[in-house]
C-alpha cells in the first residue's frame, strides 16, 4: 500500500470513484456538446448560443438516455455508500436548491408577465440551482 490510502475506509474510496464518475460524465457531455456544436459553427460569436443551439437528434437521444438512466444507477450507488454525516449536507443542500426552484422560478414568472424580466429561462434555473446545492453541499460537508 502506497501513502496513506489505506486509512481511508472503503465507503469512502467507493463515494470519491463515484463522485469523480459523475464529474467525468458531464465532463465528457459537456465536451462532446461543445464540439459538436463548434464545428457547425456559432451564430454571431454569441458563446451563449451553445446552451441553445440545436443539438443532432442520435446525440440529443444518447444524451438523455445517459443523464435519465445512468445518472440515477450513480446516484442511487452513492445513496448507498455515504455516511450520515454526508447524506445531512446532500439533503441540506438539496433543500436550498429546492428553494431556488420553488421561489425563484415564481418570482422570475411574475416579473416577466409584469414585463420587467426576461422570459424565464429553465436553463438558468437549473444552472442556479445545482450551483445552489453545490455550495451548501460543500459547505455542509467541510463545516
Amino acid at each position: 500500500m502506497t501513502g496513506k490510502s489505506y486509512l481511508i475506509s472503503p465507503s469512502v474510496r467507493a463515494n470519491h470513484r463515484l463522485l469523480v464518475l459523475s464529474g467525468a460524465i458531464g465532463g465528457v457531455i459537456g465536451l462532446a456538446m461543445a464540439l459538436i456544436l463548434l464545428r457547425n459553427g456559432v451564430p454571431n460569436d454569441d458563446p451563449g448560443a451553445l446552451l441553445t443551439m440545436p443539438l443532432p437528434r442520435w446525440f440529443a437521444v444518447l444524451v438523455a438516455l445517459i443523464w435519465g438512466i445512468g445518472m440515477p444507477i450513480v446516484s442511487w450507488r452513492w445513496e448507498r455508500v455515504v455516511d450520515e454525516h454526508e447524506r445531512r449536507a446532500y439533503r441540506d443542500g438539496a433543500v436550498a436548491g429546492f428553494y431556488v426552484m420553488g421561489l425563484g422560478a415564481p418570482v422570475w414568472w411574475f416579473l416577466w408577465r409584469g414585463g420587467m424580466a426576461p422570459a424565464v429561462d429553465a436553463v438558468w434555473l437549473y444552472g442556479a440551482t445545482m450551483t445552489v446545492t453545490g455550495l451548501v453541499w460543500l459547505w455542509r460537508k467541510h463545516a
